[in-house]
């Protein structure tokens, strides 16, 4: 390992850190668990998705992801219909009600806000390209079930 990997190493944990901490934040100011606002994120970044995609993205368990899912419908965070391709199966989406959620970001998010204020065009292309290099290969790393860290 190189002392520049090292170093990139290093601010990724510290950032992971920070977000976690933030998230914990986010979540608990929602009356949510980091989890079932992990699951919410994806419901609403990814697009509506079957509860059994769901399930393989976030690597949780069927039938804890079932009960997460009833409680988060149950309090209007997404809404379920069914699924027209396969009548077993549901699909899930976010409401409006995630707009509450985005408030509650709305600090984290001034700060790329602050970032793209100090930096040029291209240095802002280069960052946002490392930082999707990195989830890409954060994702790639945990595998299909999202458990497995190699």
């Amino acid at each position: 390992m190189t002392a520049g990997s090292a170093q990139v190493r290093e601010e990724i944990r510290r950032l992971r850190i920070e977000l976690e901490i933030a998230n914990d934040a986010v979540a608990a100011a929602a009356g949510l668990t980091p989890r079932d606002l992990d699951v919410l994120d994806v419901i609403d970044r990814e697009g509506p998705c079957s509860p059994t995609w769901l399930a393989e993205r976030t690597g949780q368990r069927r039938a804890t992801l079932t009960s997460v899912l009833h409680r988060l419908e149950g309090d209007g965070w997404i809404s379920r219909r069914p699924d027209p391709a396969d009548g077993r199966s549901a699909i899930l989406d976010s409401t409006d009600r995630f707009d509450e959620l985005r408030a509650l970001y709305a600090p984290l998010d001034a700060v790329g806000d602050r970032l793209a204020a100090k930096l040029t065009a291209a240095e802002l292309a280069v960052v946002a390209r490392a930082l999707a290099l990195i989830a890409d290969h954060v994702h790639d790393a945990a595998g299909d079930d999202g458990r497995s860290v190699t």
